[in-house]
């Protein structure tokens, strides 16, 4: 047989030109920037990166890559290769980089010696996630540098770049981007692969690494030295971009700030509004420090500026700040968050809209028609199949058997849809690990008619459940620790985990069983339950077993991701068994549909009878349990 060519993402080849997701673009960057260490944990909109990277990583063995178990963890790893001399890099999502933070505060103290940039994929407009924080707030923050590309092209060559910046002002880089970056793809034309040579060795420097005050002191003194370094040279950054013009819109010379998406964004509204070659602005790739001589330019030429920028006013703020510093509150007139929204994305209608309106243009969106009909609104829901579904039934039907109520702390994964008509099984949810942390506070203060729960699945334990499970241990709180396990990091696109013991390469690594672990936290043998999510009548069995307990422990139901197991089916040519509904049976009571909710799952109300879609159906067999008039079965 012969061997599988070389994916194009891997090959050296300068000057080729394709069209590339953002994320596969900053994976293309890390390449050519020569990185030897990659890390992450996978978080929409940067779980692309890394699988981009470990492809390349395949045909440039030089490349270590991982997925780590949380972000803090991959920033180490990142940081570790860099105090090692080599280049390296960490990717995770904005509230990834909270967990992340501690270890990146400090880091900037202490400095490079191989280029570090930790990769911040935002998530306006919350896609997919608790929040919509703007991490160029980092930067500020913890006195780093922030960069933000604004298409897949400039996403790959400032990242190739950010490595020789990151040396050269021995920092580690913030690198921030957003979704519609992140998801976005358009042509890249492919640069070199710096392959310039790098010998991983430690120094040694005590007095560099360990972070005692008497250390750290002088690095902070060091540390804004630096800082005023960047901004001195930030003028000169290759990525930033000060185009002025004297023309007037209205008898005024107007100008704008802007940055990343944004700047692509006002671009398509002046070309809308004709105003391209009649406005002045300053693109910022740069984002922290921001260029002060060219702002200062620009302030001084214009009669208005409008700051052009996502979520918080950062620019904008600054941009006033400066002015006030450079004696020019009066003469020039500042916008942003007064004409854009302060929540979400940026559209470029929304933008386009804002500019006519700041330069007395008349502009309407009621070109386009309005739809007649529109799409009825569908709320997230968990796949066909998906074992979280199962557990959350037995779930309710136990605390209805036992008359008890559940104070159901939820977190982050597929399971927090579980909080959606018809199965409302999550009371409270808040962040990675929150729903152990959480239900040992509830212990303490909720009478004995309520058992406190803590609902998460493997890869989020793994993340950050270990830690509060030892509090529950050590304290002695009273909370049902339930590990939803279904093998896989799924809700960010089914990475493999410690569950499946699969490594980003897809080589074999160490599979680390759940229980095990909640073995070595304190938990006895006999509080731990294991059973097998498609097995109802076992799993209501056992599940009540652990209701009825008292103390930490831990039940575990197990069963493969659906969509992954569907994947294996049909590598394996597997048929399944058709489940059909008998009509004769099937009275109508619905409650497959409004209470169990499974998508494969449908109700003909002329009929008035269910049925099933084939094209979505798994044949878990779960319809069969919970039909009370026993009307589905399997066709022999």
């Amino acid at each position: 047989m012969s061997e599988k060519p070389i994916p194009k993402i891997a090959q050296d080849d300068p000057g080729y030109k394709m069209i590339m997701l953002g994320n596969e673009a900053i994976a293309r960057g890390i390449l050519e920037g020569n990185a030897i260490v990659a890390a992450a944990y996978p978080g929409t909109p940067s779980s692309e990166i890394m699988p981009a990277v470990a492809q390349c990583a395949k045909y440039h063995p030089e490349m270590k890559v991982e997925w780590s178990v949380n972000e803090k963890v991959a920033f180490e790893v990142a940081y570790a290769g860099s105090m090692c001399n080599v280049r390296a890099v960490a990717a995770m999502k904005h509230v990834g980089v909270n967990v992340a933070s501690d270890a990146f505060m400090t880091a900037v103290y202490h400095g490079v010696r191989g280029g570090m940039v930790l990769i911040s994929a935002d998530d306006p407009s919350q896609f997919s996630s608790q929040n919509e924080q703007d991490n160029r707030y980092y930067g500020l923050h913890a006195l780093a540098p922030v960069f933000e590309p604004s298409t897949p092209q400039e996403a790959k060559d400032m990242m190739k770049f950010a490595f020789e910046y990151s040396e050269k002002y021995n920092i580690v880089v913030v690198f921030r981007t957003t979704t519609r970056l992140n998801h976005g793809r358009a042509d890249v034309v492919f640069g070199t692969i710096d392959k310039k040579e790098q010998t991983a060795e430690f120094d040694w420097d005590r007095n560099r690494w360990v972070c005692v005050p008497s250390n750290t002191r002088p690095q902070r003194a060091d540390l804004l030295h630096r800082m005023a370094r960047m901004t001195n040279d930030a003028d000169e950054f290759p990525f930033n971009k000060l185009v002025l013009s004297d023309r007037t819109v209205n008898g005024k010379k107007i100008g704008f700030v802007a940055a990343g998406i944004a700047y692509s964004h006002l671009q398509d509204a002046l070309v809308e509004l004709q105003l391209e070659n009649s406005v002045s602005i300053l693109k910022l790739g740069l984002v922290n420090p921001l260029p002060p001589k060219s702002l200062e330019k620009l302030l001084k030429h214009v009669d208005v500026l409008f700051v052009v920028e996502e979520l918080e006013p950062i620019f904008e703020e600054q941009c006033k700040a400066r002015a006030f510093e450079f004696g020019l509150s009066n003469s020039v007139e500042i916008h942003g968050k007064d004409l854009l929204p302060q929540q979400g994305e940026l559209h470029p209608e929304t933008i386009t809209a804002a500019i006519a309106k700041l330069c007395g243009i008349d502009y309407s969106t009621s070109e386009v028609p309005a739809l007649e009909i529109s799409a009825p609104p569908r709320l997230p829901q968990m796949c066909p199949a998906c074992s979280h579904r199962n557990i959350y039934w037995v779930m309710k039907k136990v605390a209805k058997k036992l008359k008890k109520k559940f104070a159901n702390n939820n977190d982050i994964g597929c399971y927090s849809l579980g909080v959606y008509k018809p199965l409302e099984m999550a009371d409270t949810a808040l962040c990675m690990g929150g729903s152990i942390g959480m239900a040992n506070g509830m212990a303490k203060v909720l009478p004995d008619d309520v058992i406190v729960t803590a609902f998460l699945g493997d890869s989020t334990f793994y993340h950050s459940g270990v830690a509060p499970l030892l509090n529950a241990v050590y304290n002695q709180n009273d909370i049902l620790v339930i590990i939803s396990d279904n093998s896989f990091t799924s809700m960010t696109g089914g990475q493999n985990n410690p569950s499946n013991g699969i490594l980003l390469t897809e080589e074999v690594g160490t599979q680390i069983p759940i229980e095990e672990v909640v073995k070595g936290c304190g938990v006895p043998a006999d509080k731990i339950w294991i059973h097998e999510a498609y097995d109802m009548d076992g799993l209501m069995e056992k599940f009540e077993e652990a209701a009825k307990a008292s103390g930490v422990r831990v039940f575990i139901n197990r069963h493969m991701c659906a969509l992954q197991e569907l994947r294996v089916f049909k590598k394996q040519k597997v048929v399944l068994p058709v489940i059909k509904v008998d009509p004769e049976k099937c009275n109508g009571c619905q409650v497959c549909v409004r209470q169990f909710g499974c998508p494969a799952i449908n109700f003909n109300f002329e009929t008035k009878k269910a049925y099933i879609d084939q094209s979505q159906c798994r044949s878990c067999k779960t319809c069969i349990y919970i039909c009370p008039q026993q009307a589905f079965y399997v066709e022999k």
